[in-house]
């Protein structure tokens, strides 16, 4: 059977505002709904009761507690002539009011509808559109996320003289059951509601976190009165949790390392310290001097740069050094740290016979185990191979 509904696109836009209208308590936006049908038919009509369905767009409106909805539905009612079907569909603007507000605290949503539309029946192939009007009730279940369950009830009446002889109305009662959604991911989910911000006469501002307490803080130093126990510090000083001064700490060789972490507390003044405060020792590599392949037999290149160190090492204050011996790591390391405290000792022995005091001087060889470069190159082995003069006391 040919059915024919023809509807143009609808665009309608309201401004919402902050009215509670017939949706789900804190989603006041526009919704979708869907839901099935029953018709109860007029006497007039020879057909049975009917099963069809109903979908609704609803625009909350700014100025009460009410919407706008426009739905469209559509239905079939077997005829009793034949056992075919007749139809029936339409479109309504309904004003719906919600009665939360007069009939108090309900787990549901209780509103009323009211409105006006245009019906077409179908009946045994012919199509015709009749004025209509409809009214009810229903209620509101809220569900989950602004979602909800949606029972309502309405009754329609249609301006109808075309298929039925010395009648002019059409009366149908119309029960639906179905859902209501909020178009969140359109208008955006509801925000929360700013929390209102206590008033009080006094507030304390904590002046490192910036973060305002409705107490009394009369020195401004971040702790409250009642938990102050140095009321009275000036603006700006440092207090610990009771709201006193902190206690500088002490560091008595003014190395940067306090007393209480300082292992070497008697550092020279302007020396560079580690992290317990202890002298970071001066190293001076003496680049050049070499030894004979596997021994401990200085080259004549090394002689040359020994020299020139013993002769800086006469003009300078008597300080402690420690001639360090370092080898690559080819070889066993059992032989590696005898042979650099081998060459540790003859560079100490050289040093002596140039004239430095053999009380300056001591000797240490670390073997492979302090590299300063890569053992898998040529040229990292020749960097690991090396003496150095650690200054460790002046």
């Amino acid at each position: 059977m040919k059915r024919l509904l023809s509807v143009s696109a609808l665009a309608v836009t309201f401004a919402s505002g902050p009215a509670a209208a017939v949706n789900t308590d804190g989603f006041d936006i526009p919704y979708i709904g869907i839901g099935a049908e029953f018709v109860a038919v007029d006497s007039i009509r020879e057909n049975d009761d009917g099963l069809g369905g109903r979908v609704r767009l609803g625009f909350p409106l700014p100025y009460d507690s009410s919407a706008l909805e426009i739905s469209l539905y559509s239905n079939a009612m077997e005829r009793d002539l034949d056992g075919e079907d007749d139809y029936q569909a339409g479109l309504f603007v309904d004003y719906v009011y919600d009665l939360t507000g007069l009939v108090g605290s309900l787990p549901v949503k209780p509103f009323l509808l009211a409105g006006l539309g245009m019906s077409e029946d179908d009946i045994l192939g012919n199509n015709d559109f009749h004025p209509a009007v409809n009214a009810g009730g229903g209620v509101l279940v809220p569900v989950l996320n602004g979602i909800a369950l949606r029972a309502e009830a309405r009754y329609m009446a249609q301006f109808n003289s075309e298929h039925y002889d010395d009648e002019n109305m059409v009366n149908d009662l119309r029960i639906n059951l179905g859902v209501q959604i909020p178009l969140s991911w359109h208008y955006g989910a509801p925000s929360a509601a700013e929390p209102v911000k206590e008033e009080c006469d006094l507030t304390v501002i904590d002046p490192q976190t910036g973060r305002t307490d409705c107490v009394v803080d009369t020195d401004q130093d971040g702790v409250i009165d009642q938990k102050d126990n140095c009321p009275g510090t000036p603006l700006g000083t440092v207090v610990n949790a009771s709201g006193c001064p902190l206690a500088k700490a002490k560091d008595s060789d003014g190395d940067g390392v306090t007393d209480t972490f300082d292992r070497c507390p008697d550092s020279a003044p302007g020396a560079e310290v580690d992290e317990q405060g202890c002298e970071v020792p001066e190293v001076i590599v003496l680049h050049g001097v070499t030894f004979e392949t596997g021994s401990a037999t200085l080259t004549a290149n090394a002689e040359i740069v020994l020299n020139r160190q013993a002769e800086t090492m006469k003009t300078q204050r008597a300080a402690l050094v420690e001639v360090a011996g370092h080898t690559d790591s080819r070889g066993a390391a059992e032989y590696n740290q005898k042979l650099s405290q081998d060459r540790a000792q003859a560079v100490v022995d050289y040093l002596v016979a140039q004239g430095i005091q053999a009380s300056r001087l001591t000797a240490r060889g670390y073997g492979e185990f302090e590299p300063v470069a890569s053992n898998e190159t040529e040229e990292g082995r020749e960097l690991n191979r090396r003496v150095e003069l650690r200054v460790i006391a002046e």
